[in-house]
């Protein structure tokens, strides 16, 4: 993409000081998780050598993007939490504190584009890491928001109404705080750009198609989970759920695939968005 080529300078790391500051950073913020048990010890663990890699590769810019997206899905985690508790435990395969398997679903993509970014200096790689993040935060809003819609949300793939908090439901209200998640991410992305020098119609291209990225990796993230991914019959309450199991009595299964759970649907959802994203500059 013509004129990107000093988009890159703003993503390098600085001096050995700003590389102990943003590693502390790192490290705090993992510890401050942690200790409000919103990741488990292994999570934060990951997630700090996430944020340690993420800003070796590409600098402040990926950094912040992180934490962007681990900030506001921890705060939405604990909106209107003991409405929505009952619904995810009811449901969801996973609840509570985040796993490492989690950090590595919506942040794993994230550090596949940083990788050839640093070793390329290609910055198209750097609208790719910001679509792979705004794919997450969109999901994530999406999820948190979603589940509280007065309206049932219904399968992408039948249309048909299917219970608040279950994979490849969507609503009008989940639709919305999809978008302002994924503008969210590309508007920081914008900020930061402008910050460091860079501004013209070319920024705001990238942050429209960072928008729509996200947007689409959320949409992407729906249509897995209701095409693919495995559902289940809870053997005693009879309801749908994603949990393989219930009180050690294992559920049975009535759709999607055994492997196909929402770590993989949100990792693949976010790569092949940012993937798509990635092809897209690269053709400009």
């Amino acid at each position: 993409m013509e004129n990107l080529i000093d988009y890159s300078a703003a993503a390098q790391t600085g001096s050995l000081l700003e590389h102990v500051v943003y590693l502390c950073l790192s490290l705090a913020g993992a510890t401050f998780a942690y200790r409000r048990k919103s990741l488990t010890f292994s999570a934060a663990l990951a997630a700090f050598f996430l944020g340690a890699a993420l800003y070796l590769a590409g600098g402040p810019l990926f950094f912040i993007l992180l934490m962007v997206f681990f900030l506001s899905s921890t705060f939405l985690s604990r909106f209107k939490a003991s409405l929505k508790d009952p619904i995810e435990a009811r449901i969801h395969a996973k609840s509570g504190p985040r796993d490492i398997f989690q950090v590595g679903a919506n942040g794993g993509a994230a550090l596949i584009m940083a990788v050839p970014f640093a070793i390329s200096q290609n910055p198209a790689y750097l609208v790719a890491v910001a679509a792979s993040f705004a794919a997450c935060n969109a999901d994530t809003w999406a999820s948190e928001i979603g589940i509280l819609s007065k309206k049932a949300p219904v399968s992408l793939i039948t249309l048909k109404p299917v219970s608040p908090g279950l994979s490849g439901g969507v609503s009008p209200l989940g639709f919305l705080a999809s978008l302002g998640g994924s503008a969210v991410v590309a508007l920081t992305y914008g900020v930061y750009q402008f910050a460091v020098g860079n501004s013209g119609l070319l920024l705001w291209m990238q942050i429209l198609m960072i928008t729509f990225g996200g947007l689409l990796g959320s949409i992407l993230d729906s249509l897995m989970g209701a095409a693919i991914q495995a559902k289940y019959i809870n053997r005693e309450t009879g309801e749908l759920t994603e949990q393989p199991d219930h009180n050690s009595i294992p559920n049975q299964l009535v759709s999607g695939i055994t492997f196909v759970n929402n770590d993989f649907v949100n990792f693949a959802s976010s790569l092949l968005a940012a993937s798509l994203v990635l092809i897209f500059v690269q053709l400009q």
